[in-house]
């Protein structure tokens, strides 16, 4: 998966996971942008307040609209790496995750 080039103003972090790590927490505030993508491993992802999960692998990922309270964490016995990059002030304050 290959993003546009993120604007100065974006903060991106490489996070490695082990299996046995705890849960990892991704805050995506109101107004940014995230895009996640799984650089090696299995991804476990879940929203807070939804029912639903995601299960991403290697090249796989997806972009978020804030706000979203998210929780990451290495499925299976390989560690996970990801590319978790967040824009600020993209979106206005009034407009809901995920669209």
């Amino acid at each position: 998966m290959t993003y546009p080039a993120l604007p100065p103003f974006a903060t991106v972090l490489q996070i490695t996971l082990q299996p046995q790590d705890p849960v990892l927490p991704l805050q995506c505030a109101q107004g940014q942008r995230a895009q996640l993508e799984v650089l090696s491993g299995r991804l476990w992802l879940t929203q807070h307040g939804r029912s639903d999960d995601w299960f991403l692998e290697r090249g796989q990922g997806m972009t978020l609209n804030g706000a979203a309270q998210l929780y990451a964490g290495a499925e299976g016995r390989e560690p996970l790496r990801l590319r978790w990059a967040l824009e600020r002030n993209v979106f206005p304050a009034d407009k809901p995750w995920g669209q």
